[in-house]
């Protein structure tokens, strides 16, 4: 399936969208909840085989040692990172952070962790909470390096994971991400771990007043308008032709030529997700949030629903979606 959810833990009785994995009512070690989920297991190289049982020079087996499956064919230099690793840098933080969730996908050939930044959550507004996570993932198959990220998702899956990497990727800040290629490594970065923890709380602490203040501040339809208008400038750009076809009906484009125009005058306006939230309405953060969800939930031209879906996921994390959301932050916090 696509989630490729093998085993897990989900922790605070919040279960994952899948509705697979052991769910548990408050908090856990982080040993005991690798435990639970399965993923404390560990990896060693075995010898690979031709079709005459000859040994292949140069290659090993990825294997996990609790249930003898195969997880990838690398190469003799190939030195796996064990998912021991994961869990001492879960241990070191347990202070700074709870366990969230734990998950083994495609059968152990990536595992990962989602822990809470304690002091970096709350409310942009009465009813609309955010929450600041820090990600722990590796690879027994070479799809990705073991890595600390900081994220605003919660990774329950393979498509959060890829979810999470995405912005991680899009950040410009280097603290966003730390990637570790051998074991040596990881073990120095424990030490350093409190200290970057602490620097992203106070980053997201001043990202959250940045919000508020958004949430705080009246945006009249006037004021929406050119707001629009900003964020899409380069959509607005050129001609129009009044009359398909016919150069010589040519004007400037103006905001209805926009396909997000109507979608996202419509949410502004008290459709939006989240409308009902009074500090919400007619405010930056109103008309921020108008764009974000017409962005992540409308935006595309593919007929199929599912490919549309795929399409507007890559856009916001990898392509021009990111770019536009980017944009209607910097331009709604300057209303």
């Amino acid at each position: 399936m696509a989630h490729q959810f093998s085993t897990g833990v989900l922790l605070h009785i919040k279960p994952a969208w899948h509705q697979l994995g052991v769910v548990i009512d408050g908090e856990l070690p982080a040993r005991e909840a690798f435990r639970i989920a399965k993923a404390d297991f560990q990896v060693a190289g075995r010898p690979v085989f031709d079709q005459d049982m000859r040994p292949i020079p140069g290659y090993q087996a990825i294997t996990r040692m609790d249930n003898g499956k195969t997880l990838s064919v690398m190469t003799q230099t190939y030195t796996p990172i064990q998912n021991e690793a994961l869990i001492r840098v879960a241990e070191a933080l347990h202070e700074d952070t709870s366990m969230d969730a734990i998950c083994v996908l495609a059968d152990g050939k990536r595992v990962t962790f989602t822990a809470r930044i304690r002091g970096a959550e709350g409310d942009v507004v009465p009813g609309n909470p955010v929450q600041q996570y820090l990600i722990g993932c590796t690879s027994h198959d070479g799809s990705i390096p073991f890595q600390l990220l900081f994220s605003p998702v919660r990774v329950v899956c393979q498509n959060t994971l890829s979810a999470a990497l995405g912005i991680a990727n899009n950040q410009r800040n280097c603290d966003s991400s730390i990637r570790i290629r051998h074991t040596k490594n990881a073990e120095s970065l424990i030490y350093r771990l409190p200290e970057l923890v602490d620097v992203r709380r106070r980053q997201f602490i001043g990202g959250l007043v940045e919000l508020r203040q958004m949430a705080s501040t009246p945006c009249s339809m006037a004021q929406f308008r050119q707001y629009i208008g900003s964020v899409f400038a380069d959509q607005l750009q050129g001609t129009v032709n009044g009359i398909r076809g016919d150069k010589s009906t040519a004007r400037p484009k103006v905001l209805d030529d926009l396909p997000a125009w109507p979608s996202v005058l419509r949410k502004f306006a008290g459709g939006a997700i989240g409308s009902d939230l009074m500090a919400s309405s007619g405010t930056a953060w109103g008309a921020y949030q108008a764009v974000t969800e017409y962005i992540s939930h409308e935006a595309g031209r593919a007929k199929n629903p599912l490919n549309a879906a795929r399409q507007r996921l890559e856009s916001i994390y990898w392509g021009q979606a990111s770019e536009i959301i980017s944009n209607a932050h910097r331009v709604a916090l300057a209303i």
